[in-house]
């Protein structure tokens, strides 16, 4: 669930954020908050003014959360073994099956959710599969080598929790025992003499991508953002994986895709918020590929002072009523930006609970 605006004091502790947070927990979901890197929460650097460089977070973020889910083990038996030799984590798959990668019914289900700003930049999000293929055989030492590593990791120590759990839960005989898991995302995962520069990562990812479909171009950029003091999200202490510079063949199930759009905002607050992702506007952009593909929902408030519900509404119909469309909207009566007035957040619950019933659907 990506946040609002950084320079007015957007973050993953958003209150709109947090009730959307709450709610999804409470209805059995893993769910996975960030903050852009640029300047929200005190963070180093100022938002950019095009868009890009958050599109590129919410990209990594969102490669990291479905490697993420597709290691967890969240109903591991009492009796599971866990050791270095013996981790519930299924191996990693080689590059012939990744063929495979279409979602099916056993996939997970992912919901990519945006409030406000968050959801302007979740609209510019490239496909899911372009999205997972730069993480398909990352280079060893390269930013995406390390959210598949942070990944796995994470995971293992998720499933070991579950297990304890599992069998706390045996000796106790107790029903119902909760074991709510948090985890914290940053640091590195390979050393930092075997991360690899970013002109190497470059030319390497040129030689590989020049007769390929030209998918690289768009994430070319991952590697200026990778520094021995620049960890992918956050901060924290390094720590060495054994095999890293062999290179990494990973496939995972391709998930089951959801948008949640919240508040969305509309030209000309959208332009001001991000001029470089103004070239698609609201009547060109190919959101019918993104969204109306996909099992959809927005919703927003008719007294928006942020957002045209006017605006709003033209766009959603039209997507909504397009040939073979899953998309969904909601207007809130007397809803504003910040879900302040009154009534209005029990309105936006009902709204995302009746919308989650059909999610699984």
């Amino acid at each position: 669930m990506a946040h609002p605006y950084a320079p007015m004091g957007g973050s993953y502790d958003d209150r709109v954020v947090g009730i959307v947070v709450e709610l999804f927990l409470r209805l059995g979901y893993v769910v996975g908050t960030f903050n852009f890197r640029r300047g929200a929460q005190g963070a180093k650097g100022r938002t950019s003014w095009s868009g890009k460089p958050e599109v590129q977070d919410y990209v990594s973020f969102a490669a990291f959360f479905m490697h993420y889910m597709t290691y967890l083990r969240a109903n591991p038996r009492p009796d599971t073994s866990f050791t270095p030799e013996q981790s519930p984590i299924s191996p990693v798959i080689g590059s012939a099956d990744r063929s495979t990668m279409v979602a099916g019914e056993g996939s997970p289900i992912i919901i990519l959710g945006g409030y406000s700003y968050g959801s302007l930049i979740l609209r510019h999000l490239p496909p899911v599969p372009s999205i997972l293929h730069p993480f398909s055989a990352p280079l060893p030492g390269s930013a995406a080598s390390e959210v598949v590593l942070r990944a796995r990791k994470l995971a293992e120590q998720s499933n070991l929790e579950f297990i304890n759990a599992a069998r706390d839960a045996e000796r106790s005989k107790r029903k119902g025992h909760e074991n709510k898991l948090s985890v914290i995302m940053g640091g590195e995962e390979t050393s930092p003499d075997q991360r690899r520069s970013s002109r190497e990562i470059r030319q390497s990812m040129d030689e590989r991508d020049r007769k390929s479909v030209d998918i690289g171009g768009r994430f070319r950029s991952w590697s200026h953002r990778r520094g021995k003091e620049d960890s992918w999200t956050g901060s924290g202490s390094s720590s060495e994986r054994d095999g890293a510079d062999s290179k990494m063949q990973t496939a995972i199930p391709m998930p089951q895709i959801r948008y949640l759009l919240i508040s969305p905002l509309t030209p000309p607050i959208s332009t001001l918020a991000a001029p470089g992702l103004a070239h698609k506007p609201w009547n060109r952009s190919n959101d019918l590929e993104l969204v109306g593909k996909h099992v959809s929902l927005t919703v927003y408030g008719d007294q928006d002072i942020f957002t045209s519900s006017k605006k709003v509404r033209q766009w959603a119909e039209r997507l909504s009523s397009a040939t073979g469309s899953r998309f969904e909207h909601v207007e809130i009566e007397g809803g504003g930006h910040f879900w302040h007035e009154d009534g209005v957040v029990e309105k936006l619950r009902t709204a995302l609970k009746e919308w989650e019933g059909r999610v699984r659907d």
